[in-house]
C-alpha cells in the first residue's frame, strides 16, 4: 500500500513542506471567472515562496502544438508550445484536479488553487509518445476551473495533469498538502459495453488508515465510476479549515480511487452542519460543482446554482442522486420531489439507481430517521422502474428487500461502525464491518458484492431485473 501512495501522492523534501492554511474559493458567476474578493482572516492562504525545487534533476518536456481545433489555443500558425517542468512546484491545490464527469467522448474535469493564476491543463492518450500532448489554457482571472476535455475517444484511456505557470511561461505541477497530485487517469465509457463497474463507499469521512485499505483495495477492481452515500467528511472543527478537513479526510485517503475515476457523492447530515461551511455555504458544495446539463438528458444543475440533486445515464440504467437531508429542513423540499417525479415520470425502458444518504429501511442505529422519506418517495420508487436504492448514514452493510426493489445501507468507510439493533422482517443480510461494494451492471442483472478488508467476502447476491418489454 505505501507504494501505491508514493505513486499518487509525490511528496516533497522534507526540508521543503510547508503548512499553509487552505481556504476555500468563491465560485463566482457559476466558475467563469471574477476575481476572489473579501472573506475573513481564515479565506486567506499564505503564499508560497518562488519556485520550489523537487529532488533530482529534470529537462522540461517541450510539449507540441494542440492538434485539434477544439484545443486553446486554436491559431492556425504554428506557435510555442508551453513548457512542462516537473522538477518543480508552483502554488497549491486547495482542490487537487479531480474528474466531475464522464460521457463518451467528453471529460469535465475540476480544480481549485490557493490563488489566481494562470496555466493549462494537459492531456494524452495513455501511452501516446510525448509529442501527441494536447492541452487547455486557463487564466489569472480566478482561482476555480471547470475545464471539458472534448472530442476524446470512445473507451480510451487518457492521462491528465496541471500546470502553473512561471513568469518566464514554464509550467509546474501546483503543490498537494507536502507533496504533489500525479497525473490522473480518465477512462471513458462506452455504449453497450458490458458490465459497468461500480464502486459504493459511505460514512468514510475520519481520515482512519482503514479508509486508505479500503480505497484502495476498491481501485484493485477497476470501477468506472464511484458513488459516495454521504458523510464524506466528519468533525470538520478537528481542522484549521474546511478545506483542509476536506483535504485530510477525503482527498488523502481516497486518492487511488480519484486518480482513476469520478467519484459521485450525496449530501450527508454531516455535509450541513455548522462547521462544515465556507463562505455562507457547505464546503460540499464548493467541492462538486454544478455542471453543464448537455448530455443525453442529464442533470446536474439542482437548484440555488448548486448541485443539490442530480442524475446521468449509462448505457440502459438512470442513476438519479437526492438530497435527504432536504426532509428535515424544509427550505428546497418540495422542488426536489417535482423533480424526483420528473426523472422518474417515463422512465420505464431505463433501470433506475437511486442514492441518498438516509436508508428508508435499516436495522441499524438510525431506525427512524427514514420515516419521512418511507412515505414521500417509497411510492415513487415502487411505480417507477426503481431497481436498487442506496444509502449511508448507518455504519454498516445491510442488504433488504421490499415489493420488488433492493435496499443497500453501506455506511461501513472506516473504524466506526454501528452494531445491530432490531432486525426489520425486509432483512437479507446484515454486518458491522469495515467495507466497500462493488456492483457490475449487466441489461438484465445486478451483481452485488459486498468486500470487507483483505478482500474477504461479506456478501454476494445477484439482483435479476424484470423485463422491461
Amino acid at each position: 500500500m505505501a507504494s501505491r501512495k508514493k505513486a499518487i501522492l509525490t511528496p516533497l523534501p522534507r526540508q521543503l513542506r510547508v503548512t499553509r492554511f487552505i481556504a476555500g474559493v468563491i465560485l463566482v458567476g457559476a466558475l467563469t471567472g471574477c476575481a476572489r474578493s473579501g472573506g475573513s482572516v481564515q479565506d486567506e492562504y499564505p503564499k508560497l515562496p518562488p519556485t520550489i525545487e523537487l529532488p533530482g534533476t529534470s529537462t522540461p518536456a517541450m510539449l507540441p502544438p494542440p492538434q485539434t481545433t477544439s484545443i486553446a489555443p486554436t491559431l492556425e500558425e504554428t506557435i510555442p508550445p508551453p513548457s512542462y517542468d516537473s522538477s518543480k512546484v508552483l502554488g497549491a491545490y486547495v482542490i487537487p484536479l479531480t474528474i466531475q464527469h464522464l460521457s463518451e467522448t467528453e471529460a469535465d474535469l475540476y480544480f481549485m488553487l490557493e490563488s489566481p493564476a494562470e496555466g493549462a491543463v494537459y492531456y494524452s492518450l495513455d501511452g501516446n509518445p510525448s509529442d501527441q500532448t494536447q492541452w487547455i489554457t486557463f487564466d489569472a482571472a480566478t482561482d476555480t476551473h471547470l475545464i471539458k476535455l472534448s472530442g476524446l475517444e470512445p473507451g480510451a484511456l487518457y492521462e491528465a495533469w496541471v500546470g502553473v505557470s512561471d513568469d518566464d511561461g514554464v509550467h509546474h505541477p501546483p503543490s498537494f498538502a507536502n507533496g504533489v497530485w500525479e497525473p490522473i487517469e480518465i477512462r471513458l465509457p462506452q455504449e453497450n459495453d458490458w458490465p459497468i463497474r461500480i464502486g459504493v463507499i459511505g460514512d468514510s469521512g475520519f481520515g482512519e488508515e482503514v479508509t486508505y485499505q479500503l480505497a484502495e483495495e476498491m481501485a484493485s477492481h477497476h470501477p468506472e465510476l464511484v458513488i459516495h452515500t454521504g458523510d464524506l467528511v466528519y468533525n470538520v472543527y478537528q481542522d484549521p479549515s474546511p478545506p483542509q478537513a476536506f483535504i485530510r479526510k477525503f482527498y488523502q485517503p481516497l486518492a487511488d480511487l480519484l486518480h482513476e475515476a469520478p467519484i459521485y457523492p450525496v449530501f450527508g447530515n454531516h455535509e450541513g452542519y455548522e462547521d462544515a461551511y465556507w463562505r455562507d455555504q457547505p464546503f460540499y458544495y464548493a467541492a462538486f460543482p454544478p455542471l453543464e446539463s448537455s448530455y443525453r438528458g442529464d442533470d446536474f444543475g439542482g437548484m440555488l446554482g448548486r448541485r443539490e440533486w442530480y442524475a446521468f445515464t449509462q448505457n440502459d440504467y438512470q442513476f438519479i442522486f437526492l438530497n435527504s437531508q432536504q426532509f428535515y429542513s424544509l427550505d428546497l423540499r418540495e422542488e426536489q420531489n417535482a423533480w424526483l417525479h420528473e426523472r422518474l415520470g417515463g422512465s420505464t425502458s431505463t433501470t433506475n439507481i437511486v442514492v441518498f444518504h438516509i436508508p428508508p429501511f435499516t436495522s441499524g442505529y438510525h431506525p427512524d430517521d427514514g420515516i419521512p422519506i418511507r412515505a414521500a418517495w417509497i411510492p415513487l420508487f415502487e411505480e417507477a422502474n426503481v431497481a436498487l436504492v442506496l444509502s449511508g448514514h448507518d455504519h454498516n452493510y445491510e442488504r433488504l428487500e421490499l415489493n420488488g426493489i433492493t435496499y443497500i445501507v453501506s455506511g461501513g468507510g472506516s473504524n466506526k461502525l454501528y452494531s445491530k439493533q432490531d432486525t426489520r422482517e425486509e432483512s437479507e443480510f446484515f454486518t458491522a464491518k469495515s467495507h466497500f461494494v462493488i456492483l457490475e451492471l449487466f441489461p438484465d442483472r445486478i451483481g452485488v458484492t459486498a468486500y470487507g478488508l483483505g478482500g474477504e467476502v461479506l456478501d454476494s447476491y445477484t439482483l435479476h431485473l424484470l423485463s422491461s418489454d
